[in-house]
């Protein structure tokens, strides 16, 4: 589909959209006239309610049925609706989770570096790791804001795939630096190109998915990341035992090499499948109809059209009177900054140097929390969705509760040892369903106020990056490795401050769930004998079947 399509203009006031049935397939037939489809406001939208017969209802209640509903949400939807889903699934998801696959590998390759010889390579002592990280977090923080305002303007597609380009860029340059000045200059401008790609991704697929879609892709997405995880350790591992390893680069570098390698085919396919919002679009792969889906969805839940409209600062400090900016910020805060035990390679350290495991043993071991957390994190998920998304609070819940037991543990440290191994993988397992159920919970919290929703995502992602920059410096101080006594006490602690939020955010996200309740029924009420006038356009409210 081009960036603009004619249409014809017949009479004064109205459009007239011609539609063509062939055999199974729905089609729409448009004539053009230099107006783009999805921001013109007197388009007629779509009807999109299913069908309810008898017949239908009685399929909908077999075991079968809603087997394939609740592996595939798109199933009870309208046969157009269920269309649009599968190309959403299958080109926006597989770019977003192949470009944050991407992203997480090349912001946490340090980690699996560290490890294999880059500590010895550098001579690193003390904080130097830390300061790693830190330079990151720092270029990290720097770009998020203006990152996103950007992204709010622009073409996705495009943005997006640059920033992949530049991330494979600047980590095969990771080889060059001869001195830790280098690299932390490198490691930094990571930080910052990569700072608008999470929060810029979850804003697009919050502005795609609805409201009980959104749990599962949001995991799937974050699940990508986690799979980094799990291809980190054992390519590190095959690089240490091929031949030609030592040729030319270390080994760890080598790594880096390989990761920037498979950024260049990713940014690639994000440049060709990203389709930017439903009321931008120009993705090869959506018809006309396909269009007015996807705007008809962004209707149904009262959710802006228009997705480029310019932030003014009352704008801006209108969003400030809500409690949404002022907690869910926190809460994010406190279950990313619990990644600390496991960012701080605190697990294969302890295996390295007070268990004297072999390179294989700390290389392939961690990548079980990858695993189980995946396998978590997914079934959480589905199940959060297939019962309408009500369950984030309990899900947190369940986490920090984990998390933070197993913090305790540590801290106490003279311990069996197989409490030891239950403690590291009770912190890395159930970190895997955090981020996934606190970045759903904001869009479907703000779902009908696309700016803010953009304004908070990025807000609730920063914070925790600004603590983040400084605080492991003092807590995982890795003169103390593997015994991290300060870390793991105040994981613990933060762990706990988080449970507190989530109890205080659902409180809060009820009253918000009762208040709209009753602000419909008094609506609803006051409209009821308002009758329907043919022509009626997007804007006043009337569909028309396709």
């Amino acid at each position: 589909m081009g960036d603009q399509f004619e249409i014809e203009k017949r009479g004064q006031e109205q459009f007239d959209v011609q539609s063509n049935f062939e055999t199974s397939s729905v089609e729409t037939s448009l004539k053009v006239k230099n107006v783009p489809i999805h921001s013109d406001p007197n388009l007629k939208y779509i009807d999109l309610e299913p069908d309810n017969s008898p017949e239908e209802v009685a399929r909908k209640g077999k075991w079968w049925y809603k087997t394939l509903q609740f592996l595939w949400d798109g199933t009870d939807k309208h046969p157009l609706e269920r269309k649009f889903l599968i190309k959403l699934d299958w080109f926006l998801l597989s770019s977003s989770c192949a470009g944050y696959f991407l992203k997480t590998l090349n912001s946490s390759n340090i980690g699996t570096a560290y490890v294999n010889g880059m500590k010895e390579h550098y001579h690193m002592t003390g904080n130097q790791y830390n300061y790693m990280s830190t330079m990151w977090t720092v270029g990290y923080i720097i770009g998020q804001v203006p990152s996103n305002l950007v992204l709010h303007r622009i073409s996705a597609r495009y943005y997006l795939a640059a920033l992949e380009i530049i991330w494979a860029i600047l980590t095969v340059l990771l080889v060059v630096p001869k001195t830790l000045s280098g690299f932390y200059a490198l490691r930094f401008f990571i930080g910052l190109t990569e700072s608008g790609y999470f929060p810029g991704l979850e804003y697009l697929m919050g502005s795609w998915f609805s409201k009980e879609e959104i749990s599962k892709r949001s995991t799937l997405f974050a699940c990508a990341g986690t799979a980094a995880g799990l291809i980190s350790g054992p390519v590190q591992q095959a690089i240490l035992t091929s031949g030609w390893s030592h040729n030319y680069l270390q080994p760890f570098q080598w790594m880096f090499v390989i990761d920037a390698a498979i950024g260049v085919p990713i940014a690639i396919y994000t440049l060709f499948t990203d389709p930017n919002t439903p009321s931008t679009t120009t993705a090869f792969y959506f018809n006309e109809t396909d269009v007015r889906v996807g705007l008809e969805r962004r209707r149904r839940i009262g959710a802006q059209l228009n997705t480029r409209a310019k932030y003014t600062f009352a704008k801006i400090k209108s969003f400030f009177s809500t409690w949404h900016i002022w907690i869910f910020p926190w809460l994010f805060l406190a279950f990313n900054n619990s990644y600390q035990p496991i960012g701080s390679t605190a697990f294969q350290q302890w295996m390295k140097y007070d268990l004297k495991l072999t390179s294989y043993q700390y290389n392939i071991y961690p990548t079980a929390l990858s695993g189980g957390g995946i396998g978590l994190a997914v079934t959480a998920a589905y199940l959060n969705d297939y019962f309408g998304g009500v369950y984030n609070s309990i899900i947190l819940a369940l986490m920090f509760t984990t998390i933070s037991f197993s913090c305790v543990v540590l801290a106490i440290w003279h311990i069996p040892i197989g409490l030891h191994w239950f403690a590291y993988y009770g912190i890395g397992i159930p970190l895997a369903v955090g981020q996934p159920m606190i970045f759903s919970w904001v869009n479907r919290s703000l779902a009908h106020d696309d700016m803010k929703r953009n304004f908070v995502v990025v807000c609730t992602n920063t914070l925790a990056y600004v603590t983040g920059a400084f605080i492991p410096l003092f807590t995982f101080d890795q003169s103390q490795a593997p015994r991290f006594h300060v870390g793991f006490s105040y994981t613990a602690t933060l762990s706990a401050f988080g449970l507190i939020l989530t109890v205080v955010v659902q409180y809060l996200f009820w009253r918000d769930d009762r208040k709209a309740a009753r602000e419909k029924g008094a609506s609803d009420s006051e409209s009821a004998d308002i009758q329907p006038k043919d022509g009626k356009t997007f804007q006043e409210l009337e569909p028309v079947a396709i």
